[in-house]
């Protein structure tokens, strides 16, 4: 649809007028979309079907975080951010799954970002248990404590007309996370800013 739509717009620039040009303009911007929406809807896919019944290969959280933030360095330096971590553990989870959970939640942090440039913190703590609970903090717009939970659900957004995206990334990473024993849960910063948090079992 997109690219028939780039092809009309260029072999037909000239006879199409303004209003022509808007609505070419609008059907690209819906198959885009439709596009985020399907890879969305993938991802969740993919994360129903996650079973701890079969262990993952271990990976280290730290090299997960390093492949992500390299894959969003250009929306880090256009936002000015500052995104780092502290010595995260190995987890019993594949590097794809830890990227994807870093991908969604440090992503969600350079989105909902406020006037100031994002600063995200990603740390983690060894727990008793032999799981480890690991922290994204920022200080963007921050949450209100009634959409603490609802921000889990599929499709929850919070004012998705501004900031966009179809509210899968972070549904997708508490059935990630649960899937492999652990829980997830987000709340206010104590000095603005949201804070999310999740267990892991160590490696």
């Amino acid at each position: 649809m997109n690219a028939y739509a780039e092809l009309l717009g260029e072999t037909a620039r000239d006879s199409i007028g303004a209003e022509g040009e808007q609505a070419l303009c609008e059907i690209s911007s819906g198959a885009a979309r439709m596009r985020t929406m399907l890879e969305g809807l993938s991802a969740y896919s993919h994360a129903l079907n996650e079973s701890a019944a079969a262990p993952a290969m271990p990976s280290s959280l730290q090299s997960a975080f390093k492949i992500v933030t390299a894959n969003l360095d250009d929306q880090i330096r256009a936002c000015g951010a500052e995104v780092t971590a502290e010595a995260l553990p190995r987890v019993s989870l594949s590097l794809e799954r830890a990227m994807q959970l870093l991908t969604a939640l440090i992503g969600n942090s350079l989105r909902f970002r406020s006037e100031a440039p994002p600063v995200v913190r990603v740390s983690a703590v060894s727990l008793d248990d032999g799981m480890c609970a690991v922290t994204v903090r920022d200080n963007g717009i921050g949450i209100a404590p009634k959409d603490c939970a609802a921000v889990f659900k599929p499709f929850m957004r919070v004012d998705g007309r501004k900031y966009g995206g179809v509210g899968l990334g972070l549904a997708v990473c508490r059935k990630i996370v649960e899937a492999h024993g652990g829980t997830i849960r987000m709340e206010p910063g104590v000095e603005g800013g949201a804070v999310c948090t999740f267990t892991l079992p160590e490696a």
